[in-house]
C-alpha cells in the first residue's frame, strides 16, 4: 500500500494482532505517522499520537479538501496542510525525506535546515544524516536540466525515485513529456522492461531508459554513477537494444524512424489505444491519414509513393468485437490487403508499429 502498513497502538504501545480490535486501540498508517510533525518515538513508545490525531482532525487538506491533514508546509507562517499522499501527488512540493519535512509549491525555493549547513543535521525521527549525492563526472548544470519519469514501478520504487529526484534537485514527472531525459523502469528476472508508452516515447526521443537499479546504485554510492551499465536492452516482447539504438540515433541527428511514411488505419481500435498509436507515429516522424479516398487519390496522382503508404489493421480488437460470429481480425486484414493491392502499398498490423519503435528499426513487411 502507498500508505504503508497499518499500525496499532494503545496507550502509546504497539498492540499484538490478537488485541487490535479492543476499544482503546488507535489504528494509523505508518507513512502518516512518519510524517506527522508532532509524533515521535521514545524506544517503542509513540509520543503525542492522540494529540496529533485531534489536531489534524481539525485541518483540511489543501489537496483533497478533507480533514485529517497532519503534514504542514515547513514554512512557519504557511497555513497549508496536506495528507501525505495528497502532497506527493503535487509535482512542485519539495521534500526532505531524511528529516520528514516538506515545502509546499509556494515555498519550494526555501532551504531545509539540512541544506543551510555544510553537513546537515540529524533527524529526530530516524537519527540518520541527510543524504547528499555528488555530481561526479557530470556537471551540475547538466544534471539540473534532467527530468526523470518512472515506468511500471512498484509503490516502493516510485517513492525511491521521488526521493532520488529531491536529493539531486531534479524534477520527477508522473507522465511522459518531451522534456523527460531519463525513464526509470522496473525489470523482470531476465532484465526485460515492460513495453509502455513512456518507454517507446523515450526511445524515439533518444532519452535514457534505465533500470531502477541505477537509482539504487546512485543512492548507495552517494554519487551519480554512469548510466550506460544500467541501460535497458530488452523488453517483455523480446525486442532488443532499442533504447541504446534510439539514443545513438538522436546523438547522430539521424532521420526520424518513420520519416516519409504514411499510415492509414482499418478496423476497430480502443480509442485511447489509437490515440497512443497516432502520437507514437507522429513522434517518429510519420503521418496519419484518416480518409481512405484521400489516400487512394494521393497515391494515384503521385503525391504519395505507394512504397511509403502503410495500411494498418488491429491484431487485438476491442472486447465487444469478439462477440461477432466471424473473426474481426481476419476481416480487417482482408480489407487492408484489398486496399493495399489497389494502391500498391504494404499491409502491417499495429504490432509492427510497436515492434519497430521498441527495436528502433523498421521491421520486415511480412503478413
Amino acid at each position: 500500500m502507498a500508505t504503508g502498513p497499518m499500525l496499532h497502538y494503545a496507550n502509546g504501545k504497539p498492540v499484538q494482532s490478537s488485541n487490535i480490535f479492543d476499544s482503546n486501540v488507535i489504528h494509523v498508517h505508518k507513512k502518516c505517522v512518519d510524517w506527522a510533525p508532532r509524533v515521535y518515538y521514545a524506544g517503542e513508545t509513540i509520543i503525542n499520537l492522540e494529540k496529533e490525531l485531534e489536531r489534524s482532525g481539525q485541518l483540511e487538506c489543501s489537496g483533497c479538501g478533507l480533514k485529517g491533514a497532519a503534514l504542514g508546509c515547513y514554512m512557519k507562517h504557511c497555513r497549508k496542510s496536506f495528507h501525505v499522499l495528497c502532497a506527493m501527488k503535487i509535482l512542485h512540493c519539495r521534500w526532505d525525506f531524511e528529516n520528514f519535512l516538506m515545502f509546499c509549491p509556494s515555498h519550494s525555493s526555501l532551504k531545509f535546515p539540512s541544506e543551510k549547513s555544510q553537513f546537515g543535521e540529524k533527524s529526530t525521527k530516524n537519527n540518520s544524516k541527510s543524504t547528499q549525492i555528488s555530481f561526479g563526472a557530470s556537471s551540475q548544470k547538466g544534471v539540473t536540466e534532467w527530468v526523470l519519469c518512472g515506468s511500471a514501478l512498484s509503490t516502493k520504487e516510485k517513492f525511491l525515485l521521488v526521493k532520488f529526484g529531491e536529493t539531486i534537485c531534479v524534477s520527477v514527472s508522473k507522465y511522459w513529456n518531451p522534456n523527460v531525459t531519463h525513464v526509470i523502469t522496473a525489470t523482470d528476472v531476465n532484465g526485460a522492461c515492460c513495453r509502455t508508452i513512456k518507454v517507446l516515447m523515450a526511445i524515439l526521443h533518444g532519452g535514457w531508459i534505465l533500470k531502477i537499479d541505477w537509482v539504487k546504485a546512485c543512492m548507495e554510492a552517494l554519487y551519480l554513477v554512469d548510466e550506460e551499465p544500467y541501460e535497458v536492452s530488452l523488453d517483455n516482447y523480446g525486442c532488443r537494444d532499442g533504447p541504446k539504438t534510439g539514443r545513438l540515433r538522436s546523438l547522430d541527428n539521424a532521420p526520424k524512424l518513420f520519416k516519409d511514411l504514411i499510415f492509414y488505419f482499418i478496423g476497430d481500435f480502443v480509442p485511447t489505444y489509437k490515440i497512443d498509436l497516432v502520437d507514437l507515429i507522429r513522434a517518429a516522424g510519420g503521418f496519419v491519414l484518416a480518409c481512405k479516398n484521400k489516400l487512394v487519390a494521393q497515391v494515384h496522382d503521385g503525391r504519395i509513393a505507394p512504397s511509403t503508404a502503410l495500411v494498418v489493421y488491429n491484431l487485438e480488437p476491442p472486447q465487444g468485437s469478439m462477440l461477432r460470429e466471424d473473426d474481426p481480425v481476419m476481416l480487417w486484414k482482408r480489407e487492408a490487403e484489398v486496399l493495399a493491392a489497389m494502391i500498391g502499398s504494404h499491409v502491417i498490423s499495429d504490432r509492427w508499429i510497436l515492434d519497430s519503435i521498441a527495436a528502433c528499426r523498421l521491421q520486415p513487411f511480412t503478413l
